[in-house]
């Protein structure tokens, strides 16, 4: 059986822990004359190239079907989570089931939803789950000829990845901070970074961004007019006392107990609601603020924090605060 559509029939993504159960499914599918990518497979294929950018397009655009073998060690891997970025970036792009989720347990993968069908491998040896990727490829095989010509005349540009590294000061990986990129039109696209200091994007339409990064230990960044063809680094630096918060429509900055809300009154003029929260004193609300000048804050408990508002736009704010100091 051989696919005219695609290089590889199947794709296999997996942590180098799970090494040996994988490669007697890769030899298993080989045999079957299955056009299947393993690594091992491919050693003087992939041997110089760059292999950010030569995974990409095998785990988005080369394979039928990517087969994700769901582990403890996948979750922990860096190139295993570029890899099934790729693999949702295709499965955005097409109506149909592109990613196979099989489990060696019960670990949580970001997009993968519970209630998606899986393989329980403690229930299957490599053979019988080669098997399954076989019928898999033959029941399929037939209604995707048919269907490809007109889904195709469907889709617009490819969906990409498009990846934002975050540093701090001593080049050490900033994790958790809140990454979100604000096109033009006020939509907008929400990531975290990872244990590696990246946050990654799938990027569906070609616009310019405006990229907003907030960490409750760093001040707030902003960077206008971002083309997200090229992946990009930034640098970060801690400020003793600060940190910033993204607000999508309303939410908690912390260090006070309520919520705050940011509107557009008009063109011009911004105001703010809080909840539990006095502003300026208890000032009246809504309250009238502009972008990079300090307002404060103050809770039920009595703690006082100073915002300064960067960036509002559509409903996603960026905001400085520091907590107010005693002397």
């Amino acid at each position: 059986m051989k696919s005219n559509s695609y290089e590889y029939d199947v794709a296999l993504s997996f942590a180098g822990e799970n090494r040996a159960y994988v490669e007697e499914v890769a030899n298993s599918l080989n045999k079957r004359g299955i056009k299947v990518f393993y690594d091992l497979f491919e050693e003087a294929n992939l041997w110089g190239k760059n292999l950010y950018e030569y995974l990409s397009e095998i785990y988005q655009n080369k394979a039928r079907y990517t087969v994700l073998f769901i582990s403890g060690f996948y979750n922990q891997k860096l190139w295993t989570n570029h890899e099934r970025v790729s693999m949702q970036a295709r499965a955005f792009q097409e109506s149909r089931e592109y990613i196979l989720p099989v489990r060696f347990d019960n670990t949580e993968i970001p997009g993968i939803l519970k209630t998606v069908g899986y393989i329980d491998l403690q229930q299957k040896t490599p053979e019988e789950l080669a098997t399954l990727i076989e019928k898999k490829l033959n029941k399929d095989q037939t209604f995707f000829r048919r269907r490809w010509s007109k889904l195709s005349t469907m889709i617009n540009a490819k969906p990409f990845i498009f990846s934002i590294k975050i540093i701090d000061q001593d080049e050490k990986q900033v994790k958790n901070a809140k990454v979100v990129l604000v096109a033009n039109n006020s939509t907008y696209l929400e990531g975290i970074s990872d244990e590696t200091g990246l946050a990654h994007f799938i990027i569906r339409t070609r616009k310019l961004y405006t990229v907003l990064i907030a960490h409750p230990q760093y001040p707030a960044v902003m960077f206008k007019n971002i083309n997200p063809k090229e992946d990009i680094e930034v640098t970060i630096e801690k400020t003793e006392g600060f940190g910033s918060v993204i607000i999508n429509k309303s939410g908690a900055v912390p260090g006070l107990t309520g919520k705050i809300e940011p509107i557009r009154k008009s063109d011009k003029v911004l105001a703010l609601y809080a909840d539990n929260i006095a502003i300026e004193d208890g000032s009246h609300q809504p309250y009238d603020f502009e972008l990079n000048k300090s307002i404060s804050l103050e809770d039920n408990g009595g703690n006082i924090i100073h915002l300064t508002f960067r960036f509002f736009q559509g409903r996603i704010a960026l905001v400085d605060y520091c907590k107010h100091k005693s002397f």
